[in-house]
């Protein structure tokens, strides 16, 4: 029986590299202008930047209840039982909307099994457990599946850098006197995200620190391990390939890819971010 991955657009894969796979992208919303757009349907993140840098407040939610069962409906055709990775619930209220959505499913008697996971993650690293999920559907059964999730979960982590704190600041997410002594001193902040929550590694002064920083961090987490690395950024595309080359040249990764953040994330972080999620398994 086909077994179909549900996921959202946070995980910010590259249409390329899912094309094919048995993979459902589910888009979040932003909110601006007042308007609503969905998630790399009706809004590019160069739109959302220019948005941002004209002093609009861009919001964010996630699929709503509805949009999940909708996805479901459309998966039963391909398939009968879906896998829905969702971020994590600790970040995203995409975990309760979707098990919303599959309890929809059940109440109005679609003949599918749904399971929906919490990935403890988020962004391109949710990116990387849907992907191995989505591989290991193209072949396996849905225990496979399951079992390919786990594993992602288990070793993935990501970290990035933030060129500037001015729209964490202006969201209400870290406060504005820190936002002033951070541009004050040319603070590069790198966060990472590990088993569901957001931690402050470092605030190196400079892009080179904080990129020199990275590299080491990513090394730390592959642990000798070639592994799979997605390099993401917040149009920063020329730093992105920057680390790219780094991470290609000193880790030797099984796989690797450059992704942009969707809108959905651009939305909180602005332009500028560039970062890597990092799973340690090779295969």
């Amino acid at each position: 029986m086909a077994t179909l991955i549900v996921t959202d657009s946070n995980a910010s894969l590259p249409r390329e590299l899912v094309r094919g796979l048995p993979l459902l992208i589910v888009p979040m919303e932003i909110h601006a202008g007042g308007r609503t757009y969905h998630d790399g349907v009706d809004l590019t993140p160069q739109e959302l930047y220019s948005m941002l840098e004209s002093g609009e407040l861009a919001t964010t939610s996630p699929p709503q209840p509805s949009a999940y069962l909708e996805a479901f409906r459309e998966a039963r055709e391909p398939a009968r039982e879906i896998v829905c990775l969702t971020p994590s619930a600790d970040l995203s209220a995409a975990h309760k909307a979707a098990m919303q959505g599959a309890d929809a499913a059940r109440t109005e008697g679609l003949d599918i099994d749904v399971r929906v996971i919490d990935t403890r993650t988020a962004g391109s690293a949710q990116g990387l457990v849907a992907l191995a999920a989505a591989r290991a559907a193209a072949g396996g059964s849905k225990a496979d599946v399951i079992e390919a999730a786990g594993r992602g979960m288990a070793g993935v982590a990501m970290y990035g850098y933030l060129d500037s704190l001015r729209y964490l600041a202006r969201n209400g997410r870290v406060p504005r006197i820190a936002m002033w002594l951070g541009e004050l001193i040319d603070v590069k902040p790198i966060l990472s995200l590990v088993d569901g929550s957001i931690g402050l590694i470092e605030r190196p002064r400079t892009r080179r620190r904080a990129m020199d920083r990275l590299v080491g961090l990513a090394a730390a987490h592959l642990a000798g391990a070639r592994g799979r690395i997605a390099v993401m950024h917040a149009n920063a595309p020329d730093r992105a390939e920057e680390l790219a080359e780094r991470l290609r040249t000193e880790l030797d990764p099984a796989e690797l890819f450059v992704t942009e953040f969707t809108p959905v994330i651009g939305a909180h972080v602005g332009p500028g971010l560039v970062g890597c999620a990092l799973h340690a398994a090779e295969g």
